[in-house]
């Protein structure tokens, strides 16, 4: 199927049958969706020249087409329990279910999406959620997380400096792990731990090029994306290889900032079919710098924040039958960010005071194989996947080892007294000592390796389900020391050797089990519930190999301990459609994030470990989309009781960050949207505002 493709949408049902005459068929095929309720999707080269014979307009709306393609070469293939396709006879058929491929966008602002794991018009998809097209991302030039953000209400990326992003939905913000889930297509990823146990405080940021288009989906989501989905999902849903469409596309761009440097990026994207009809390539590759404001007065440095980050993916697809198909997907990218030292208060707009050059530098590879395929009506996606991340972050250290100047127990330590006190020599010399390993950074080089399994099966009728199984393993490991630093240059002195060092590592294993359904009672009611069981383990491991002089603990350490924990989550839902284009649903969700043990040195055993936290939701929406599609309104309500909270704690001198259970929290909100705009055609094209 090439082109853009058309649709014909309609009203509800006609109460008695009716004959249609001939016609066009594009035209025929308009009138059969406007008298059953039903988005009929075609190619308009489809179509093109072909007229339908007269019809009776009785039984359902697949029943009624196949009548009107009866002794053509096309076929009609059920999308979804309102929508239809009308294509070739199948050399190729449609790609259910599977993100990278391109489902068809409505010429009228519609979009089929896949947030149930199953297509469904997102109109007609009975959760909160926002999608938000290649295209758009492309003409507001968001590229990044943070640009995404800007076109998705109540996504939010609170950033700590550049590299570190922190995703949160409807107002469930906390450390930890991730209370927003990030997909690449099929593929979950997560950050590494690191010295404060925070998943979440890091983000792999890839390049936005050539996506199909973003699923923002709030709320809990425990149930089919399992753990970090305590507050919502987010997947990035690339575009797949083309079996018969050879393209070459090139984009770039270039801007200036006022006071900073200057930015420029290009991205190219090739689809090539090897074999046309069976295997076919994807490759994209890009490169994207960004301009850096923010000067150093005091080390005579501008402009020190600049961004560099290129990449590439590869994708090939095999249809290895007519329901069966492969695809294999590669991702690399790496990153540079110059500084990430923000500025300072009191100084100048875009100025810093700070002593220290703060860089950040990261490379991330992705590849998965998926499986998708149909037997006997029920729909198989199965997906491997790997990911493997290398982080290498750091901090300016030198306030909190300032904070040490006349620490009794630090200079007691340092001097190997013991218990004793300092004596007003021995503090001088402690205090010239911490002088001149001022100012002060410290490395973590980090790493994150996620291998994960998933199988889907599904069906679609009067009862469509979806039930399946999910193992993942994550390892993650970081190194931390302390690094002395130039005044003059604000950078690591060369072959400097560290004041302290502490090594850790944590391994994640979580196996899963989950299913959901949903019953259409009557033909305008649908009711709908979701579980899933999951059982996890995480042992963590930590070691001081050098003790900070100055911060502390005062001698070597190490510690192995495990955690584990299992459990249930669910959902329920019922929905209602009541008039043409109008939705209203209410539904109960649950989600959940694992706990596990801190790394830091010294922690008393009351706090060495932090336990599993759950937020349920209760939620009621309407979606209101009018025939013509021409605008749709959103409103959504919902409460939310968090439980058992982890957050992030500091030790009293300011020096390490853990993570501790805090108690409960209640959220109240309330989400209206309104979709506008013009799109293919001079006609309407919807886009969140």
């Amino acid at each position: 199927m090439a082109g853009s493709p058309a649709f014909a949408q309609g009203r509800p049902q006609i109460p008695a049958p009716r004959q249609l005459p001939p016609a066009p068929l594009a035209e025929a095929l308009r009138a059969v969706a406007i008298a059953t309720g039903t988005t009929i999707a075609f190619a308009p080269e489809t179509v093109a020249g072909r007229r339908a014979r007269a019809v009776t307009l009785s039984g359902d709306a697949s029943a009624i087409v196949r009548r009107l393609l009866a002794g053509s070469s096309l076929a009609v293939e059920r999308t979804g329990p309102r929508s239809l396709l009308v294509l070739p006879q199948p050399t190729v058929p449609l790609a259910h279910n599977t993100p990278s491929a391109a489902l068809p966008a409505l010429a009228a602002g519609d979009i089929m999406v896949t947030a149930l794991r199953r297509p469904t018009l997102l109109t007609d998809t009975p959760i909160s959620l926002v999608a938000v097209r290649g295209e758009d991302l492309m003409h507001d030039q968001a590229t990044s997380l943070e640009g995404l953000a800007r076109l998705a209400p109540s996504l939010t990326v609170t950033s700590s400096g550049p590299g570190f992003n922190r995703l949160t939905m409807r107002g469930a913000y906390a450390a930890g792990e991730a209370t927003v889930a990030l997909y690449y297509g099929n593929v979950p990823v997560a950050g590494p731990g690191g010295s404060t146990s925070d998943p979440g405080l890091m983000t792999p940021d890839l390049v936005l090029a050539d996506v199909d288009r973003v699923e923002v989906l709030r709320g809990p989501q425990g149930t089919l994306y399992g753990t970090s989905s305590l507050a919502g999902t987010v997947r990035v849903l690339f575009n797949g290889p083309q079996l018969d469409q050879r393209t070459l596309g090139l984009d770039s761009s270039a801007s200036t900032t006022r006071s900073g440097a200057p930015s420029a990026s290009v991205t190219a994207a090739m689809n090539l079919p090897l074999v046309p009809g069976q295997i076919a390539l994807r490759a994209v590759g890009w490169h994207e710098y960004t301009g850096g404001v923010v000067d150093f007065p005091r080390l005579g440095r501008s402009n020190t924040d600049d961004q560099v980050r290129e990449g590439g993916r590869l994708a090939l697809r095999w249809q290895l039958a007519p329901d069966w198909r492969a695809d294999l997907t590669g991702v690399w990218q790496r990153s540079r960010i110059g500084n990430t030292h923000s500025t300072t208060a009191g100084a100048l707009p875009n100025q810093s005071q700070g002593q220290v050059i703060v860089p950040f530098f990261d490379t991330f590879a992705m590849a998965a194989l998926d499986l998708h395929g149909k037997l006997a009506g029920v729909s198989l996606d199965a997906t491997l996947a790997r990911s493997w991340w290398r982080p290498h972050r750091f901090w300016d250290f030198t306030q909190s080892q300032l904070n040490h100047l006349g620490d009794g127990t630090a200079c007691a330590a340092c001097a190997g007294i013991g218990t004793s006190s300092c004596s007003a020599t021995q503090m001088a010399g402690f205090n010239r000592y911490l002088l001149a390993n001022s100012p002060t950074l410290v490395a973590q080089p980090l790493a994150v390796d996620i291998t994960s399994a998933e199988l889907r099966l599904s069906a679609e009728g009067t009862l469509t389900w979806t039930a399946g199984l999910f193992a993942s393993r994550r390892t993650d490991a970081g190194q931390s020391g302390s690094l002395g630093v130039n005044a003059a240059t604000g950078l690591v002195l060369p072959e400097t050797v560290a004041v302290s060092d502490r090594r850790f590592a944590s391994q994640l294993s979580e196996y899963a089990l989950f299913g959901d359904g949903s019953l259409r009672v009557l033909p305008w009611l649908t009711v709908s519930s979701g579980l899933r069981y999951f059982h996890y383990v995480r042992d963590t491991q930590s070691v001081v190999t050098l003790a900070n002089p100055f911060t502390g603990p005062f001698g070597p350490s190490a510690f192995n301990l495990g955690y584990r924990a299992q459990g249930w989550v669910g959902r329920a839902r019922v929905e209602a459609r009541p008039i043409a284009g109008l939705l209203v649903y209410t539904q109960v969700a649950n989600g959940f994030r694992p706990g596990g043990i801190n790394v830091v040195p010294g922690l008393p055993d009351s706090l060495a470990v932090y336990h599993d936290d759950r937020l349920t939701s209760l939620e009621i929406g309407t979606r209101f989309a009018p025939l013509h599609r021409a605008w749709h309104v959103d409103l959504t309500g919902f409460h939310q009781h968090w439980s058992n909270m982890q957050y992030a704690a500091m030790s009293s001198d300011g020096s390490y960050a853990f993570i501790t259970n805090i108690g409960a929290a209640r959220i109240n909100g309330a989400e209206l949207a309104l979709g506008v705009g013009w799109g293919m055609a001079g006609r309407p094209r919807s886009r969140p505002r």
